[in-house]
């Protein structure tokens, strides 16, 4: 009895360890799943995509789009932030004077005034908006700056800490003044050591000023507005003196890789270097109320890309890609279940080239 569970358990061992082998195969021959995702998961935290962020800005501030008001008003419906809003409106008189001159046969040119009266409507809406303590939880102080892999086999010397006495050298030359033998000579001129010449101090010649094409008749009197609510424009113009604004930071989702598929091995027929292709699966998730509200961002949205990867003997399977073109939909894949299994030139043209696809903004 021993040594029948001794030998299942020898067999479930070599299974696991071949099917470890069939999956994460390095191999030229061979090209895993698990070895697609590993390298789509890398470019996605290397190039930022992994996780992506957005903006609310908060304060005391005026907003007179009614679009961007009503995105705080959903904002504040899911809970991302306090809202409130102030409407500063009246109307203003504007009496405007001009000067013209009529003629009078009795006392000849006379000067006089004519007045008109313009009515506006002014208007003014103030915002409050600060973040909930449930929007806090996801706050950042900064977008991360992805860091990229750094090549190991090219990584440099710390050149800071070499001692180079040829930086602490003038590199300044100083000659003396040679006169010109048969210039005139000047009673009294003194005759410089050394020349010094700075290119770097041109002069510049100032723009010379223009007296104006026309100039406004002294007694023409400007317009005079005014404001037919005077308590509101007052607390309008205090209500100015407390503006501040802050641009906070929320995280919005992720990006993660789901699925690798339709994994082909080829030889370049142009270069005979081989080469591998991929369909890849994102799934977002993580998805924040500000990410939902802001961007239409849901969790379990997927999208895919073709990838493309090339085989080297030292570094094995490497990702060519440096972008993903997301697609919410998968042209092969609608193909493959609409007509079974494709293969060579159909399969090609079902993932499309670069130039079919778009990057999706999320």
């Amino acid at each position: 009895m021993k040594k029948l569970l001794s030998h299942k358990l020898q067999l479930a061992a070599v299974g696991t360890m071949l099917l470890c082998l069939a999956s994460c195969s390095q191999g030229p021959d061979t090209l895993s799943a698990g070895t697609v995702e590993t390298l789509v998961n890398e470019l996605l935290a290397e190039s930022g995509q992994e996780q992506s962020f957005t903006t609310v800005q908060t304060g005391v501030y005026e907003l007179n789009s009614p679009a961007a008001r009503a995105q705080l008003m959903r904002l504040k419906a899911a809970g991302v932030v306090n809202y409130d809003v102030k409407r500063y409106a009246w109307w203003n008189k504007t009496l405007s004077i001009s000067n013209f001159y009529k003629y009078y046969e009795t006392v000849g040119v006379q000067r006089e005034k004519i007045g008109n009266t313009y009515y506006d409507f002014e208007e003014h809406f103030v915002v409050t908006v600060s973040l909930t303590d449930q929007a806090r939880q996801y706050q950042v102080d900064s977008i991360p700056q992805p860091k990229a892999k750094e090549d190991e086999d090219m990584k440099q010397p710390d050149i800071s800490q070499v001692a180079q006495p040829e930086l602490s050298v003038k590199t300044e030359e100083s000659w003396p003044y040679i006169p010109n033998p048969e210039a005139p000579r000047t009673e009294g001129r003194e005759v410089p050591q050394t020349v010094t010449i700075d290119l770097a101090e041109t002069a510049q010649e100032e723009p010379q000023a223009h007296e104006p094409a026309m100039q406004q008749d002294e007694d023409y009197d400007l317009p005079q507005r005014m404001s037919l609510d005077i308590a509101t424009s007052m607390a309008y113009e205090e209500a100015v003196k407390g503006f501040h604004q802050e641009q906070v930071i929320l995280k919005s989702s992720k990006l993660a890789v789901k699925k690798a598929r339709f994994l082909q091995v080829y030889d370049d027929p142009r270069t005979g270097v081989r080469s591998g292709s991929a369909e890849i699966i994102i799934e977002m998730s993580d998805v924040t109320d500000a990410g939902r509200v802001l961007e239409k961002k849901f969790n379990g949205i997927r999208f895919c890309s073709p990838v493309s990867l090339i085989y080297y003997t030292d570094k094995g399977w490497i990702l060519q890609d440096r972008t993903l073109h997301l697609q919410p939909y998968s042209n092969l894949g609608i193909a493959v279940s609409a007509g079974g299994s494709i293969t060579g030139a159909d399969a090609t043209e079902a993932v499309g080239t670069a130039d079919d696809t778009y990057d999706y903004a999320y």
